[in-house]
């Protein structure tokens, strides 16, 4: 009778943080990093620094989504603020192209608002940007538009001025976390 060599399975066991199999020779889980052999010090320090990392991300991603809403809340105010005018001064020739303008302002910084959640801080800035050319284009074609809906564009900085805070604060905890 032969007998066939049979590949002999290693033991298996269960990583005690992230409870994916480990091999019983590993020091440390491959998955996680979690020191497998290590002492009981070395283990809680894992994952008490685990538990801040957590943490972090957890409040990272709080401050990608402010910075992102801001630009979304912009998109949103334009929509709205087209058709506004657009319904208030039908008759005036101005009123298709200020509702048109209004509505490509409203897609990108909608599409501001998507890519903010790779590069928060570059969008912010974008849209900052862009907002500031249009208040100043139309300040050039009319300086009355200065006066015009200044509590509009008040409430439209001011949700720049909050997107950046975030935009900036992420980059901070990117630092600290040494993610860049």
């Amino acid at each position: 009778m032969e007998t066939s060599a049979l590949p002999s399975a290693q033991p298996t066991e269960r990583c005690n943080s992230c409870y994916k199999d480990v091999s019983a020779e590993d020091a440390f889980c491959q998955n996680c990093g979690y020191p497998l052999k290590g002492t009981a010090q070395e283990q809680s320090n894992f994952r008490v620094q685990k538990d801040f990392r957590d943490i972090d991300h957890f409040e990272f991603n709080a401050e990608v989504r402010k910075a992102a809403n801001s630009l979304y809340y912009l998109s949103a105010i334009f929509v709205i603020s087209g058709l506004i005018v657009y319904v208030t001064n039908k008759d005036s020739e101005d009123a298709v192209v200020t509702l048109i303008l209004n509505l490509v302002l409203a897609m990108i910084f909608l599409a501001l608002g998507g890519y903010a959640r790779k590069k928060p801080l570059a969008c912010i800035i974008s849209g900052l940007a862009l907002y500031a050319i249009v208040v100043v284009l139309n300040a050039i074609i009319d300086p009355v538009t200065i006066i015009k809906g200044l509590i509009m564009k008040i409430i439209i900085v001011g949700f720049l001025i909050k997107g950046l805070k975030a935009a900036l604060e992420i980059e901070k905890m990117k630092k600290e976390n040494q993610l860049l």
